[in-house]
């Protein structure tokens, strides 16, 4: 059998097995959180620093406990701007103001934000857990940008956009079957 008819059939069964997985409610499927190590999952958010400079980079930390396979949706106040981050670039996606993240197994994740010259916002973020099916929202954090010594009256606060439902676990789903083909794809090459 020819590599490319390997590949395809390949991912066409993880399709299916995934298919498989989400579609079967979570009380069918024979796991034991006591044999699957499964803990309530906690997510929270550091900035560092606290009070970044107008125009700056500045890092965002998020600390995950109990997420082994899923997803997390974080949103980026307006006037602020994704950088970078550490996580693997396939299993990361940026869209205007939402920033996806893969999880697979990761215990944090970071990237860099850049400030705007004034004003301050909200970091807000939902997760989705693929193996419980349960999702949740992340607590806020709110960022003041540090006054210059001669700064007139700060600039207006904007309200956080509201969370598009079902965008998590489109993405999250959307970013472990990408993660199945790089794999696949990788081992076939070889």
């Amino acid at each position: 059998m020819n590599k490319k008819l390997t590949l395809i059939v390949a991912i066409l069964a993880i399709s299916v097995l995934l298919f498989v997985f989400i579609s079967t409610p979570i009380a069918n499927i024979n796991i034991n959180a006591a044999t699957t190590g499964h803990t309530d999952t906690t997510i929270t958010r550091t900035l560092s620093p606290m009070l970044p400079s107008p125009g700056s980079t500045f890092e965002v930390t998020l600390n995950i406990t109990g997420l082994r396979i899923g997803g997390i949706v974080e949103t980026i106040p307006d006037g602020f701007t994704f950088v970078s981050t550490t996580h693997p670039l396939n299993q990361t996606h940026v869209s205007g103001q939402k920033v996806v993240f893969v999880v697979l197994n990761e215990t944090s994740i970071r990237y860099e934000v850049r400030a705007p010259s004034r004003g301050s916002g909200t970091f807000s973020g939902t997760w989705y857990d693929a193996m419980s099916e349960k999702e949740g929202d992340i607590e806020s954090t709110h960022v003041s940008l540090r006054m210059a010594e001669a700064s007139p009256t700060p600039a207006p606060t904007s309200a956080p956009a509201p969370p598009v439902p079902g965008f998590e676990a489109v993405y999250a789903l959307a970013g472990l079957l990408m993660v199945a083909v790089a794999v696949l794809h990788r081992s076939v090459r070889r």
